[in-house]
């Protein structure tokens, strides 16, 4: 999937500064792959959870035959933060440095 121009302009009239335009995208969009990551590993333990996984140590051989679930791909976290970003639904603040 080829990567999509982006129009600098619009970032920058939420901003003066471009570098800061990117480090905030940068961490809203390592926040959204972590809750992503978070959401997975969640639906694999309730899906160990409901007792299948006991029956996947009987039939290790037979489980190498099956096709696995097409998963549903989900937006790439730096796309959904610069739309966020732009919409201005991420605030964000300088720490003081004391």
């Amino acid at each position: 999937m080829p990567a999509e121009t982006q129009d600098i302009d619009k970032f920058m009239d939420s901003s003066e500064n471009l570098y800061e335009v990117v480090m905030v995208v940068a961490k809203r969009a390592r926040q959204i792959n972590e809750e992503q990551y978070q959401r997975m590993r969640d639906r694999q333990i309730l899906e160990e959870l409901d007792g299948e996984f006991e029956e996947e140590f009987l039939n290790l051989d037979e489980e190498k035959n099956e096709i696995e679930e097409p998963v549903e791909p989900e937006e790439n976290p730096i796309t959904l933060s610069q739309r966020e970003f732009l919409k201005g639904k991420i605030e964000y603040h300088y720490e003081s440095t004391k």
